[in-house]
């Protein structure tokens, strides 16, 4: 017989009742872990590291937050809390995903480290909230759960490989000291090599043709559309199938 896993961290806070205002709780160590990854990167996070950060000690800690998936929980959570979701649903339902679209971006440039966060569903208060708006925003276009789910998820995965790209680069660029045009021209010897071999047509029309230095953002509003393109089908009435009239 397996052991039953522990409640989680949302079950438990919701068992502690109000109490008088404390020093330290599970608010405050959340937010001081938040200030700590936006500075030095979630490795950084540590139950120590955030106790010392405080003036408290990892003890003291443990006795609010069991443990660092239990505080990583608490500081997605915490960060989905800036999403600016007022006025959604608006009834526009493609004005609304590209809006929460761009603001999951947003979100992801402010604090890079939440990459590694939010691929399992979670339960927390505002990623509840972010859920109900996000489904109510597709909801009574003719779609059931499934395919609401599947408009709001193939959207924010996009988002989410998008960002990545761009978050990818600033860390490249952090690594090795070379910002894109430094790059792009050590590369230059090599693809001129290549481009003399005829072999890479393709890349040869990239190199000659395509934008050198593309707006991020135009790109990522434009590619979101394509996106945002291919799921308009779902939400049009599939057509009725007439019945064959007298001859």
């Amino acid at each position: 017989m397996t052991d039953e896993p522990p409640p989680i961290i949302w079950a438990r806070l919701s068992g502690q009742g109000r109490g008088p205002a404390r020093t330290l709780d599970h608010g405050a160590i959340t937010a001081a872990a938040v200030a700590l990854a936006d500075e030095e990167g979630i490795d950084a996070v540590s139950m120590r590291r955030v106790a010392s950060r405080m003036g408290h000690s990892a003890m003291s800690l443990y006795r609010h937050v069991g443990g660092k998936d239990d505080l990583t929980e608490l500081m997605y959570d915490a960060v989905l809390g800036e999403l600016r979701l007022d006025g959604m649903p608006s009834g526009d339902w493609r004005a609304d995903i590209r809006r929460l679209a761009g603001e999951m971006r947003r979100l992801h440039h402010a604090h890079p480290w939440i990459t590694r966060f939010g691929h399992r569903p979670t339960l927390g208060p505002h990623a509840l909230r972010f859920r109900e708006i996000g489904l109510a925003c597709v909801d009574g276009i003719g779609l059931e759960i499934d395919a609401m789910m599947d408009v709001l998820a193939t959207t924010l995965q996009f988002t989410r490989g998008f960002v990545a790209q761009e978050l990818g680069e600033v860390e490249a660029q952090q690594r090795t000291g070379l910002d894109r045009e430094a790059y792009r021209r050590s590369t230059v010897p090599y693809l001129t090599q290549l481009l003399a071999t005829g072999r890479f047509p393709a890349l040869r029309r990239v190199v000659v043709d395509a934008d050198d230095h593309p707006d991020p953002d135009a790109v990522f509003e434009r590619r979101l559309e394509m996106v945002l393109d291919g799921l308009a089908p779902l939400s049009s009435p599939h057509p009725t199938t007439r019945s064959a009239g007298p001859p």
